[in-house]
């Protein structure tokens, strides 16, 4: 039995996110990523195959570098596996690397971080319609990097998880988060990054529509401190919506 890990890249405009739900039969009714891909694994190996990722990705979310694993008895070899998974996938799902992995390895549990990435558009482009959020306010991004500052290290970030979460612990460890800059031929883009040994539900989006906040003048770059302090979803901004955000890396 040989464990193979994934790296995929997809466009998730037209899925359900990363989880298989029920109902999902064939890639019809609620079309996820992982389904469409076990799917097509089943149907290049011949067997059951159960693959694990490295998380969930909302209905809406993109990703660079997503990451699962499964086990095979197949004898195909690496290389004939992301030959042909490409051919049969959706041309939305690309599979980019395709390795053996000890049979330890587990594609969730053996995460030491991962890199989000959410962009924001400063013009209402066709082009970026499904791929970046259009904010057309005149943003303070100095405050936001100022902002993000009291966001980085081991916090309780329940303020900044999903209203209605049942998560009993909300603290984790924020790396890095970094606000940039980006001219492209689209549009002048605003890159949030976040690195994070481990995230809540929703809470990038949460974050980032807080630093928005920020950004618009409507919450004060000290007020942060004072959100992470009241653990109460209330006083965090707005989720930002799921198109502008990436799964960028993930690193073990």
């Amino acid at each position: 039995m040989r464990n193979v890990r994934l790296t995929i890249s997809y466009d998730g405009t037209n899925y359900c996110g990363w989880q298989r739900q029920k109902g999902e039969f064939r890639g019809v009714k609620k079309r996820t990523i992982q389904g469409t891909i076990e799917e097509t694994l089943e149907k290049l190996l011949r067997e059951k195959i159960k693959l694990t990722g490295s998380g969930r990705t909302d209905s809406g979310v993109h990703a660079f570098g997503q990451v699962a694993n499964f086990k095979t008895k197949s004898i195909l070899s690496l290389k004939e596996i992301g030959r042909g998974l490409n051919a049969l996938l959706p041309k939305d799902i690309r599979i980019k690397r395709v390795i053996s992995v000890p049979e330890r390895f587990n594609s969730r549990y053996d995460v030491l971080s991962k890199i989000y990435h959410y962009v924001i558009s400063r013009h209402d482009s066709p082009f970026l319609l499904n791929y970046a959020y259009f904010c057309p306010y005149k943003l303070d991004l100095s405050a936001m990097r100022k902002a993000s500052g009291f966001l980085i290290g081991k916090h309780n970030f329940f303020s900044f998880r999903a209203a209605g979460s049942k998560i009993k612990n909300s603290v984790r460890s924020i790396e890095k988060l970094s606000i940039r800059k980006k001219k492209t031929t689209c549009s002048d883009l605003i890159i949030i990054k976040i690195q994070a040994s481990g995230f809540l539900y929703k809470m990038v989006r949460n974050i980032v529509g807080t630093l928005l906040e920020v950004g618009k003048g409507k919450i004060s770059p000290g007020e942060i401190k004072k959100i992470l302090y009241k653990k109460d979803r209330k006083f965090a901004g707005p989720t930002a919506p799921a198109k502008g955000l990436y799964l960028k890396e993930v690193r073990y």
